[in-house]
């Protein structure tokens, strides 16, 4: 019995209650005499493993059945574990009140380190121009289908070429909506046209402008229009091109104005084509058959026979198969 209750008891308490299992009931001096003193006593009493019994003229200490006392260690345990439990939380709670305090008075102290509130659409505006035209290395961008106002023609800008001619890698993800408006499509065209690579991906999360692993600036909304972060906390922002690398994996790349696939061609003999991959990319991203029409420039009919095509080659009933099976087979990047 000892060593069944060693780890849930102190070891004097353990084989305490193991002498009055084996031993019985006695008298409260000799109880006292097992428990090795009045105090180990009444401590063995208040958690259950003995209790008194009181006679007509006596008083007797009997130990408690095996199967209740257990059950109240266990209960004892899972009230000191609740306990710890709320100390832990407790602890993180005030973990997080000393960090907040901290970073707030390193940004007082050092602004350019930390996180900056930016309101004014003017200056907003200002500070876009500014990172872009201040890489040196990568310009990376995520955009939403997300505005206050319509989107324009005239009022998206691509990255200068000038900054692309001095070797800056940019890169951006436009969410699946521009790829199926006419506005959004002449946006991604134009930004390739300029030498940025593009990539497209359904349900992107948030907009974003990153630069040099240095800077960001993120929305405060999910249009921006009422404000941004300006990020320069160098923690924040590598956490955030991390996450961007991580995007990118995923997103499906577009291809170029001149008709360039940009999905690559598979080495099998017996593979699909590259405009059946284009398709299946089309399709994992959820775009219509009609839009599908409008950017290949084929037909409507067209466009169906080909994707009858290849759900026959993934023998896939719908459209959900057919994305899940061209991915195990490796057809979608």
């Amino acid at each position: 019995m000892g060593d069944l209750l060693s780890g849930l008891l102190p070891e004097r308490l353990a084989n305490s209650y193991a002498a009055f299992l084996s031993q019985g009931e006695c008298s409260e001096s000799e109880a006292v005499e097992r428990a090795g003193s009045q105090v180990s006593l009444e401590e063995l009493i208040s958690r259950g493993l003995v209790h008194r019994v009181v006679y007509s003229s006596s008083t007797a200490i009997r130990p408690t059945d095996p199967a209740l006392a257990f059950r109240e260690i266990i209960h004892d345990l899972q009230r000191r574990l609740i306990e710890s439990s709320d100390q832990l939380a407790a602890a993180y709670s005030r973990l997080n009140d000393v960090q907040r305090i901290f970073s707030q008075r390193a940004i007082e102290q050092a602004p350019e380190e930390g996180i900056r509130i930016v309101t004014d659409k003017e200056e907003i505006h200002s500070l876009s121009l500014s990172l872009i035209n201040s890489a040196q290395s990568d310009f990376l961008g995520l955009h939403t289908w997300r505005f206050s106002m319509p989107l324009r023609k005239e009022s998206s800008a691509p990255p200068p070429r000038s900054v692309i001619s001095r070797n800056v890698r940019c890169r951006s993800i436009y969410s699946t909506e521009y790829f199926d408006n006419e506005v959004g499509y002449y946006v991604i065209q134009s930004s390739i046209a300029e030498g940025e690579e593009v990539r497209i991906m359904r349900h992107l999360p948030m907009k974003m402008k990153l630069v040099d692993e240095e800077v960001a600036m993120l929305p405060l909304t999910p249009s921006g229009a009422n404000g941004v972060a300006l990020i320069r906390a160098p923690v924040i922002v590598k956490a955030l091109r991390q996450y961007f690398e991580l995007l990118w994996a995923k997103a499906t790349p577009v291809a170029s104005p001149d008709g360039t696939e940009a999905v690559p061609v598979p080495s099998a003999h017996n593979g699909p084509s590259e405009l059946q991959l284009q398709l299946v990319g089309m399709m994992a991203l959820g775009l219509k058959d009609e839009s599908i029409a409008n950017r290949t420039g084929m037909s409507l009919r067209t466009v169906r026979r080909h994707i009858s095509t290849i759900m026959e080659m993934l023998s896939a009933e719908t459209r959900f198969a057919a994305g899940v099976m061209a991915s195990k087979r490796g057809w979608i990047k």
